[in-house]
């Protein structure tokens, strides 16, 4: 597989790329911006704390099976994380204004209205949350259209990128929780 980075005006080839029979290219983030990318979350999420150093997190995905398990291995990673979840837009709309979230995983194929049209209304109406599309979608086109919706970040669902951004959270999270 043959993986290009989609970092703006990067482009570099990167990756495994045998066998090469094998002409798959899947976009993703060169090892030098995959940091870059983790560092600008990182510190965007410290700035998100409230004064009491809560930090919420709504899960919007409309498989089950895939929202439980995202949802159960971050009430496993931040016990004290408050962890909501959402099935569809109209949900993850009450979510957004009934518990404030800090950060927002948000799939892109939902019944009704799609993560990239939910994306550009509730950064509309609450800039300061952090959305990042989670997706098995890893096309250039819904890279793209993330950007234009007004998405953070664009995570492919399986990333290594994800482990990462565990991390990035865990460290920014108060050391006696």
């Amino acid at each position: 597989m043959i993986q290009v980075c989609f970092y703006t005006g990067c482009g570099i080839v990167y990756g495994e790329k045998e066998p090469l029979s094998d002409k798959t290219t899947t976009h993703g983030l060169c090892p030098k911006h995959l940091e870059i990318c983790l560092g600008e979350i990182k510190a965007e999420v410290e700035k998100m704390k409230d004064a009491t150093g809560t930090f919420k997190i709504l899960v919007v995905e409309d498989s089950i099976f895939f929202r439980e398990l995202f949802k159960l291995t971050l009430q496993n990673r931040f016990p004290a994380v408050e962890i909501h979840e959402a099935f569809d837009g109209e949900q993850a709309l009450q979510r957004v204004e009934t518990s404030h979230p800090n950060l927002i995983f948000m799939d892109i194929g939902l019944p009704g209205e799609n993560g990239l049209e939910l994306t550009r209304k509730i950064k509309a109406s609450h800039p300061g949350i952090m959305v990042i599309i989670f997706t098995s979608f890893d096309l250039t086109e819904c890279r793209e259209a993330a950007e234009r919706y007004k998405a953070d970040y664009f995570l492919p669902k399986g990333s290594p990128a994800i482990k990462e951004l565990f991390s990035l959270i865990d460290s920014v999270l108060p050391t006696h929780v």
